[in-house]
């Protein structure tokens, strides 16, 4: 587009408004942020004046552009989030909304080293009893890795077991591949699943293949690690040899998360009630 094309859509897009005035140098000013829509420049040898953003309009554009990039990044979050957390009950699952313990600080702490942790390919093994708030912590951990736009998926051995099994148009191969295309990948309750080869054998497969991709993983289990080191099952030793290597075991040792939210939802309907 030529100079005087440009100076056309310029001209109509800085149209005067009520209060805008011709200074003292014979230029347009706005009558808002009194700096100039016009200025001065030599084209092709010659003199022109030209249409420019005067600073309050140059304010609201840079605005209007934030505004859209984080919309265009809220988006994208949300999107994240529907795609890895579909249990939809975990979204709930935040430190924000946390009573804080020295198990849930040691979580907040990976997140926060999350660049280092991904990059060491170091995950976490969170072990504990029934009901102590390992997998609000994962959760809470997914969460908060989400709201910075990292990829993270939330799902079980029970649950990728189930979708092998139940629907059989799937490619075995490329399901399991397609883990690798979150930054962290999360296993709910390790332990829990069906004792069979097809099983142990898929679970390893999982861990094998998240080992060669050098991401990060995240196991909650009921197991303790010191069992995991005393079986005598080869099976499950390669598949706990692995997790050992790959993941931090860190203790739940905080009143039972489950027992918690209880109460606190039976004093909340006192409140209510009474």
């Amino acid at each position: 587009m030529n100079l005087d094309g440009v100076m056309e859509r310029a001209a109509h897009s800085n149209a005067p408004n009520t209060g805008d005035y011709t200074g003292q140098d014979g230029l347009l000013y706005c009558g808002k942020c009194h700096t100039p829509k016009q200025c001065r420049i030599e084209f092709d040898g010659k003199p022109r004046v030209v249409f420019c953003m005067c600073a309050c309009k140059k304010q609201r554009q840079e605005q209007e552009q934030q505004d859209m990039e984080q919309r265009e990044r809220q988006g994208k979050i949300e999107q994240l989030r529907v795609q890895g957390i579909q249990d939809k009950q975990l979204l709930a699952h935040t430190f924000g909304n946390s009573q804080q313990t020295p198990f849930l600080t040691q979580c907040w702490k990976y997140v926060n080293h999350w660049r280092q942790m991904r990059d060491n390919n170091t995950g976490l093994l969170l072990w504990g009893d029934v009901g102590c708030g390992k997998s609000h912590a994962a959760a809470c951990i997914a969460n908060a890795l989400i709201d910075h736009g990292i990829p993270v998926l939330v799902t079980s051995f029970p649950k990728i077991i189930a979708e092998l099994q139940g629907n059989y148009q799937i490619n075995r191969n490329e399901y399991l591949r397609s883990f690798q295309r979150f930054s962290l990948l999360v296993l709910d309750d390790f332990g829990v699943e069906r004792n069979s080869d097809y099983v142990f054998e898929t679970i390893f497969s999982i861990i094998d293949e998240r080992y060669k991709s050098g991401k990060p993983l995240i196991i909650t289990t009921n197991l303790t690690p010191d069992a995991m080191r005393r079986t005598n099952d080869i099976v499950r030793q390669r598949i706990y040899d692995r997790i050992q290597e790959m993941c931090i075991p860190v203790r739940c040792s905080t009143q039972p998360w489950r027992r918690h939210a209880a109460a606190q939802k039976i004093e909340q309907a006192k409140s209510v009630l009474l």
